[in-house]
């Protein structure tokens, strides 16, 4: 998703600050606290409930109805949210106080989620903080209230949100003790502050302010039709866009909160500076920890040890299975992918997913016998569950060697995807052909894989005008004056088996037709740092989509000139264009998919991606656990939803 916007808010008080800020310029040391301790108050004026033009009734709810059993939920006429008919952890039981151990594979990049990229820190956040709104359990579609109460809207342009009252954030993980971040103490319980609408309108600052860097980037597509937005009372606001579109509703509720009293201040408590504090929030002092209102509290996070999340006592919600089902989350780092049934096993972790080779090993080899205990252990039981999402090569379209279609054709039928899936991920999986997921509409059927051909493959690359000229056995092709061998590299997670597999199988077809291919394997904080400044000439990529279709933060021209940009491979197509701008203001469903259709039929002709595969995921886990749900949108293995029924049996 993606943000921008202009701000309509406006505060009353803003002629007693610029005074403040003019004294400061004369004063010393004195007048220099009473300007801070003045803005933070008026900061506080400003969470409190600072009117700023409010429209009338803003704050009228309705009346309400009885919802669903135990949800702590009730629907609120004339709202968009519904209330879900489940809770978040469906259990006959849930044992309490239980410590739940699970693995990661690598360390985020940091733990702002509008500043560190990754899925895994938006997985991480989810657990911290909440947000607006969230997807239904079983029609992700509908989106169930969390911390707005009700969102209305007559015409998909203005939103008016109404948030819940005494929703607190978590205390900041600092050193209370030694009394030098009294001044992030806030006048709730033990310190802590209350949510508000500011919350909200800081988040939507965060994005607006173009200083800012990272994920927000992406998000920033999305945001560009906004046009205004205000504070009307403490708990709610108001945000207006100024085109109807299909993602309106979906940026708007699936927005986290920022505190503002902690991210616009430096660690001594000083303000930054209004010209260059978006700056300031990328490298903020606080990024490498977490804060929220969710059901668990960031605790530690040790890199390349562990990170750990506590259960929050005071989470708004803790009707059974909406709170936190755990005491505590403990998240060793796990990079060596053999290590993952080995502790699963010793007890040191209560679940993993497996990869394909383990897979293979310890699940399908069982199976194919008749048998049912899995590791030796009849208390460790098996589960699968789809993705919504696929893996891909990316292709640098600005590297000269890729500018040309037919290259990127031949490249594609130069990979065995079929053989890959079969062998190399063991059935895990079906090959794809788009870039959508297989049970989305958008996904068109009709349209047949490139084929895995090799002498297709050579001569696609003839027709492109390599050749190999010299005989050396790698074509070879005049670029700008200067004879340029066909020779690159491609860029791989280390973490991965199944990649480094894929690249020696790879790298032998292609030297075959005349093509030298040299693999790259680096840890994944790295790779992104690459693709982020598309130091790169091919990479092994996943994209993990949301539930509605949006082609414009991928595939648009202008995205692939945006530093840290997901159209990181450079692709532009005025065709692809105007469909993704079409589909962006089309809400009629049939109409939608059409649209799809028509941009899956050109993205498999143009190729920018060679797409590999949409995987099934395999886990294991010990049956002290009830058994997991898995979503249908990411996290599929949201720990919100776990739980144990018992003592740990390990």
């Amino acid at each position: 998703m993606s943000r921008m916007i202009q701000s309509g808010f406006v505060v009353g008080g803003v002629g007693l600050l610029l005074v403040l800020q003019l004294f400061n310029s004369v004063q010393l040391n004195n007048l220099e606290k009473l300007a801070i301790d003045n803005q933070k108050r008026l900061d506080r004026l400003v969470q409190g409930g600072l009117r700023v033009a409010a429209a009338p009734g803003a704050g009228d709810a309705g009346s309400t109805t009885a919802a669903a059993t135990n949800t702590g939920c009730k629907d609120v006429p004339g709202s968009i949210l519904k209330c879900p008919t489940r809770p978040r952890a469906k259990a006959d039981h849930i044992e309490p106080g239980q410590v739940f151990h699970y693995k990661i594979a690598q360390d985020p990049r940091g733990l702002n989620p509008y500043v560190a990229n990754g899925a895994d820190v938006s997985e991480y956040t989810l657990y911290v903080n909440d947000q607006l709104a969230e997807r239904d359990f079983d029609d992700p579609s509908v989106f169930n209230p969390v911390l707005a109460e009700w969102v209305k809207t007559d015409d998909n342009l203005t939103f008016r949100i109404k948030l819940r009252e005494g929703v607190w954030w978590h205390l900041p993980a600092v050193d209370w003790d030694s009394g030098r971040y009294d001044w992030l103490k806030g006048e709730g319980p033990e310190g802590r502050h209350e949510l508000t609408a500011d919350d909200v309108i800081f988040a939507l600052d965060i994005i607006k302010n173009t200083q800012t860097s990272g994920r927000v980037s992406a998000l920033r597509t999305y945001f560009e039709p906004l046009e205004s937005y205000r504070q009307l009372d403490r708990y709610t606001l108001e945000v207006t866009f100024n085109e109807v579109l299909y993602t309106n509703r979906g940026s708007i509720l699936e927005l986290w909160p920022m505190p503002r009293w902690l991210y616009m201040y430096d660690e001594q408590g000083n303000r930054f500076d209004e010209a260059t504090w978006g700056l300031k929030f990328n490298e903020h002092w606080y990024n490498q920890k977490a804060i929220g209102t969710g059901p668990y509290v960031f605790d530690t996070w040790e890199p390349g040890v562990k990170l750990e999340l506590v259960a929050n006592d005071h989470y708004w919600n803790n009707t059974p299975g909406n709170g936190p089902t755990f005491s505590r989350i403990v998240m060793p780092v796990v990079r060596d992918q053999q290590a993952w049934v080995r502790k699963l096993k010793a007890g040191e972790i209560d679940m993993t997913q497996i990869q394909p080779e383990q897979y293979k090993t310890e699940v399908k080899s069982v199976r194919d016998r008749g048998g049912t205990v899995f590791l030796g252990n009849e208390h460790i039981k098996y589960a699968e569950h789809d993705t919504l999402g696929y893996f891909y090569l990316g292709w640098n379209e600005d590297k000269p060697l890729f500018s040309d279609k037919r290259v990127r054709q031949a490249m594609t039928m130069a990979l065995n995807r079929e053989g890959l899936v079969k062998n190399v991920f063991h059935g895990l999986g079906v090959v794809t052909t788009g870039p959508f997921a297989q049970q989305q509409p958008c996904y068109d059927k009709t349209i047949e894989p490139w084929p895995f051909d090799l002498e297709k493959a050579r001569q696609k690359l003839e027709e492109a005008g390599w050749t190999d000229t010299d005989g050396d056995g790698i074509r070879d092709k005049v670029i700008d004056g200067e004879k340029v061998d066909f020779k690159f590299t491609m860029l791989i997670y280390g973490g991965s088996n199944e990649y480094n597999t894929l690249a020696d199988v790879y790298r032998e077809d292609l030297l075959s037709i005349g093509v030298q291919m040299t693999p790259s394997a680096v840890e994944w904080s790295t790779m992104l740092k690459k693709m982020d400044e598309r130091e790169f000439d091919v990479y092994t990529g996943a994209w993990v989509l949301g539930w509605d279709t949006d082609l414009m933060q991928l595939w648009h021209s202008k995205e692939a000139d945006r530093p840290q940009s997901s159209n990181r491979i450079g692709f532009r197509n005025p065709e692809a264009d105007r469909i993704a701008e079409t589909l962006r203001k089309t809400l009629d469903e049939d109409k939608r998919i059409e649209l799809c259709h028509q941009f899956h039929r050109l993205v498999h002709e143009e190729q920018p991606y060679t797409f590999i595969y949409q995987r099934r995921r395999p886990v294991l886990y010990w049956d002290h656990m009830n058994p997991p749900e898995f979503q249908k949108v990411y996290p599929y293995r949201d720990l919100r939803r776990f739980s144990f029924a018992s003592e740990p049996s390990y």
